[in-house]
């Protein structure tokens, strides 16, 4: 096993920057990804860590809700929202041992990887929240949209010219295209929270749990593979493995988070 550690590289949160995470995370900038005969079984674990002495960033309100070009009238949102939309501020979790929970893994700069069959990705809408708050997905996958709660709100996939209401109970299906990233968030009206959603061309790629930490099957083997972790609130970090054929090998990523979403 043979690891190279690179330095973070910081990037802005403007459109520009997440199209260029997606694309570099999908192979498709530097080489291009070719499929080929399913490589022998290797794996990546390792943890995400905040940089010594800092702070755990937040959303600012402004970056919980959407405003469609045709916005609708103001309903009557439940006031029990309120703390809702202030827990979906921080969707990262901090453990004990200052490891970082909703972080993005996923590998670059490959030629090849192991095939996986289409998932189903669950996204609802529960105590006036979107939840998970991150989801890493691949072409061909579907995002399934779910209401759980008594108010109709009206979530949005990215910028639209209207919203409509998801009425209590109601599922929508929606096929997912790769080298994409953008974020799920309710209108203005009635925010609810924000799920991130990263859908790569490949199924290299993982989020840490509640302690920090991640596991890749399937990584590739026998080359030398990018690997990075990425949210909106941090700036990107990346180091370079080699995994030979059968092995396992664990790295640590360290994030510092972007001043703008950290308290002065």
């Amino acid at each position: 096993m043979r690891s190279w550690p690179a330095p973070v590289v910081g990037r802005a949160l403007a459109a520009a920057s997440l199209i260029a995470v997606a694309c570099a995370a999908a192979s498709g900038c530097e080489r291009k990804t070719v499929r080929r005969a399913q490589p022998p079984a290797t794996s990546l674990t390792g943890y995400v860590r905040l940089a010594e002495g800092a702070q755990l960033p937040a959303y600012a309100s402004q970056d919980l809700a959407r405003k469609p070009l045709h916005a609708r009238p103001p309903g009557a949102v439940p006031p029990e929202c309120a703390s809702a939309i202030e827990a979906a501020r921080r969707p990262v979790t901090l453990s004990g041992k200052g490891r970082l929970g909703g972080v993005v893994v996923a590998a670059s700069d490959f030629t090849r990887f192991r095939e996986r069959k289409p998932r189903v990705h669950r996204v609802t809408i529960r105590g006036c929240r979107l939840q998970p708050a991150v989801v890493a997905a691949m072409a061909g996958d579907t995002l399934a949209l779910e209401n759980e709660d008594s108010f109709p709100f009206e979530p949005l996939l990215g910028p639209a010219f209207s919203a409509r209401p998801l009425a209590p109970g109601r599922r929508v299906l929606l096929p997912l295209a790769g080298g994409k990233v953008e974020s799920i968030q309710c209108t203005r009206t009635a925010p609810c929270g924000r799920t991130d959603l990263v859908v790569f061309q490949h199924p290299v790629h993982a989020l840490t749990d509640a302690r920090g930490e991640f596991r890749i099957d399937g990584f590739p083997p026998s080359e030398l593979v990018r690997v990075s972790a990425w949210h909106p609130l941090f700036e990107e970090s990346q180091t370079f493995v080699w995994v030979e054929p059968g092995e396992a090998v664990s790295v640590e990523l360290v994030l510092e988070p972007k001043a703008r979403f950290v308290a002065p």
